[in-house]
């Protein structure tokens, strides 16, 4: 994706939304839209860096969203143009809102790769001043590289193909090797800076991309250093339409998506799916949805203590792990009162890594696309289904499973 330094003048004052009191170099209140020529002041430094971090969860939540529902999480409840391709696996690589649509058009592509480029251009910035003129230099350059890493993650887990800085499509693994360069590089400025909280993030994060990788003892060296309770939320507000949890707004505002239909029988206090008692979309079709988002203001997750346990589990079993594997699984089960499970090979211990991950990661960032995509899943309508349509819109599931490299990146648009 071709981008320039034009971006600055609108997103430098887009991460105002939502900040309160300062309370740690991380947390910093904004003034507004700063001019572009200002950028290279030093003193600037935590504003730029929280700016990275906006340009990501506004990516983020659109992820959220548009990866549930072309997944087996949702089905589309509408009949309009694009909503209605997610959910029903008809994206294509000409689609104006998955390619160049910003955070107030359901866009991916386009979000995705701001919010990298910023890592990769304010890092520069910051790692150009000195410790005498940024105060917590390395904590800031860690919470860059982190967000710049999960960014670099998303498209590598998703997207078709990959291409940077106007150079040439590669294989989305090439994505996933950057991310979990820039998840090391977070985790070295991490400790250096003592920021607890970033070292976390970047080691699920790496934890997640070795994982994709099939790094299996190295995704588990990471995701058992995580420590019980830790969690990260991507923020949401509802001062902006960029601000706002998109999966709350298109799924239980809008209904434009209803929960598929074979998570509603399942028991277990994870999904948090139910009737709303009023009509989706079309409005012939009751709408079910996710009680995990409260309203436009509900963070989404990004990392946790849960995904790093699920990681770790995962990453057991396929090293025949699976006493191990089923200790993590069915501890969590207890906690929640649910029955144990059971499994005496190494598929049956991944099937069953695999069915919590669905539960406890539900409608949020992605997973579950990911699974479907990493472990060759059965998609809806696919893989000898009978159902080869949406059965609420009747119309036809597309064959869309990773996510198309935009024509205009092949043309040079």
């Amino acid at each position: 994706m071709k981008t320039t330094k034009l971006f600055w003048v609108a997103v430098l004052g887009l991460a105002a939304f939502g900040l309160g009191a300062c309370s740690t170099i991380l947390d910093v209140e904004f003034p507004g839209t700063i001019p572009v020529e200002q950028i290279d002041d030093p003193a600037l430094a935590p504003v730029l860096a929280r700016s990275v971090m906006s340009d990501f969860e506004c990516a983020y939540s659109n992820y959220a969203i548009v990866s549930a529902s072309q997944s087996d999480e949702y089905e589309t409840s509408n009949q309009n143009v694009p909503l209605a391709n997610w959910g029903e696996r008809s994206i294509t690589a000409n689609e104006n809102a998955y390619v160049i649509g910003t955070c107030d058009a359901l866009g991916i592509h386009l979000t995705l790769h701001t919010a990298r480029f910023q890592s990769e251009d304010i890092f520069n910035r910051i790692s150009a001043w000195t410790d005498a003129q940024v105060t917590g230099r390395a904590s800031l350059m860690s919470q860059v590289k982190a967000y710049g890493g999960y960014a670099y993650e998303l498209m590598g887990e998703t997207f078709c193909e990959v291409s940077f800085d106007a150079g040439p499509a590669q294989p989305r693994a090439a994505a996933l090797t950057l991310a979990e360069q820039r998840f090391s590089d977070a985790i070295t400025l991490a400790q250096q800076g003592n920021n607890t909280d970033m070292l976390n993030l970047a080691r699920v994060g790496r934890a997640r991309s070795r994982l994709m990788q099939t790094k299996f003892a190295e995704a588990a060296a990471d995701a058992q250093l995580i420590a019980a309770g830790y969690v990260r939320n991507g923020d949401r507000g509802a001062e902006a339409t960029r601000r706002w949890n998109d999966v709350f707004y298109y799924a239980n505002t809008l209904g434009a998506y209803t929960v598929a239909f074979d998570l509603r029988t399942i028991v277990d206090p994870r999904l948090q799916v139910a009737n709303t008692g009023r009509p989706a979309f079309i409005p012939t079709i009751p709408l079910w949805a996710t009680n995990k988002y409260a309203a436009l203001t509900s963070p989404i997750r990004l990392a946790s203590y849960r995904e790093a346990q699920l990681i770790l589990a995962e990453s057991l079993a396929e090293q025949n792990q699976i006493p191990q594997a089923l200790t993590i699984l069915n501890t969590r089960r207890a906690e929640l009162g649910l029955t144990p499970l059971t499994a005496t090979t190494k598929d049956e211990a991944i099937t069953a890594v695999l069915g919590e991950r669905r539960m406890e990661l539900a409608f949020e960032g992605g997973h579950r696309l990911a699974d479907l995509l990493r472990k060759s899943l059965p998609w809806k309508g696919a893989n000898g289904s009978t159902v080869n349509a949406n059965p609420i819109t009747g119309r036809p599931y597309g064959t869309t499973t990773c996510w198309p490299h935009p024509t205009r990146e092949v043309a040079g648009a």
